[in-house]
């Protein structure tokens, strides 16, 4: 059974609660209180390395929920994004690279026995069947042991062929898709076999993404205890 830090993954759904800013450790108890895990995204606190290793450290010691740090490459991170992630990971369970991104090979070196997700986000469309097996056979080579793949929505048939996807997926794979259509897919997608969903705590970080008390609403429906 796979795990990220101490939460057992594929034995039952799954909350993320996307941290996109710095919430001090007690309200984020409150705020996050529903969700399993923590997506710290660092990317979005355009802070100080000093500042992000300060509160993943404070996170850390006043809450026992695994983290996943993210660092996606803007125009804040761009110049220091290693240097970023080498202070940063001693404080996380696990990480999440972009499928590509030239510096993955760093990075995951310098995650050496954390969980690695490789994660691909296509704003505009679902690929096929055969994108889909590429790109989970390209984040895999680059190391991943978690494939994460969001892609857009702009059919239910676009929703049907991700979740059929991610029921005959061999690999661990979070899968979903984005948008208005794409809405319902965050809810039951772990019935085909995600691993994890995503929430927000302060606001959407990306397109249809529900809230964190929202989607443990919906996944209580569909997962009753």
């Amino acid at each position: 059974m796979l795990s990220l830090g101490t939460c057992t993954l594929g034995d039952q759904p799954r909350i993320v609660a996307v941290v996109d800013a710095v919430i001090p450790a007690e309200q984020l108890k409150l705020l996050a209180s529903r969700a399993d895990l923590l997506e710290m995204r660092i990317d979005c606190w355009k802070c100080s390395i000093e500042t992000a290793v300060g509160y993943l450290r404070e996170i850390r010691s006043s809450l026992s929920m695994p983290m996943i740090g993210t660092i996606r490459e803007n125009d804040f991170t761009r110049s220091f994004r290693i240097e970023f992630f080498k202070a940063c990971i001693p404080y996380v369970d696990g990480i999440d690279i972009e499928l590509g991104t030239a510096i993955s090979d760093t990075v995951t070196a310098i995650a050496q026995g954390k969980t690695v997700i490789v994660s691909e986000h296509d704003f505009s469309a679902t690929p096929t069947i055969g994108g889909l097996s590429s790109m989970v056979e390209r984040a895999r080579g680059q190391g991943a042991d978690i494939v994460k793949i969001a892609t857009m929505a702009n059919s239910r048939e676009d929703v049907v062929r991700l979740l059929e996807f991610t029921r005959a997926c061999k690999v661990p794979v979070v899968a979903f898709a984005m948008g208005p259509i794409g809405k319902v897919s965050r809810v039951i997608a772990p019935l085909f076999g995600t691993l994890f969903t995503y929430g927000y705590i302060t606001k959407p970080v990306a397109p249809g993404q529900l809230s964190v008390e929202e989607l443990a609403d919906e996944i209580g429906r569909y997962f009753p205890d």
